[in-house]
């Protein structure tokens, strides 16, 4: 049996004004990049939201505002370890956001006992060799 890898990026500012699958609600070029990526490469997708935890790419949530910082880290890390502890890794793009995303996934990762991986920084290119890689390294889609 494989192991199970999920791709997960920060959410962004710019929103839907109705609710939305998460992949669309967010209104960003690279949130909706890697939505549409994942679908094709068959890899779990989700979005640390600072308001929601981790969501799904096709969970329906609604537009709202918050940020991430270390406070609101702590009052979701339950949640996001919960999320965690279904894959044996997670590749976060980080694609710009702030870093309290990345520090927030990064400790989750290491509670939940999940290899943390990350990429990108301004641009989205890569997703499709990293992702071969984790394959050839027992890595295998999953829905």
């Amino acid at each position: 049996m494989g192991r199970k890898v999920a791709l997960i990026t920060a959410c962004g500012g710019k929103k839907e004004e109705k609710p939305t699958a998460a992949g669309k609600l967010y209104k960003s070029a690279r949130i909706r990049h890697l939505y549409r990526r994942s679908k094709e490469l068959g890899v779990p997708f989700f979005i640390l939201s600072a308001k929601y935890g981790l969501v799904g790419g096709d969970e329906i949530i609604e537009p709202y505002e918050a940020v991430m910082d270390r406070k609101r880290c702590r009052e979701l890390k339950e949640q996001v370890v919960k999320v965690l502890k279904e894959f044996d890794a997670v590749v976060y793009f980080r694609g710009g956001a702030r870093r309290e995303y990345y520090e927030c996934l990064k400790e989750a990762s290491e509670e939940a006992g999940v290899e943390f991986l990350s990429f990108g920084t301004g641009n989205m290119g890569g997703i499709k060799e990293l992702l071969e890689k984790l394959r050839e390294a027992g890595f295998e889609p999953s829905e």
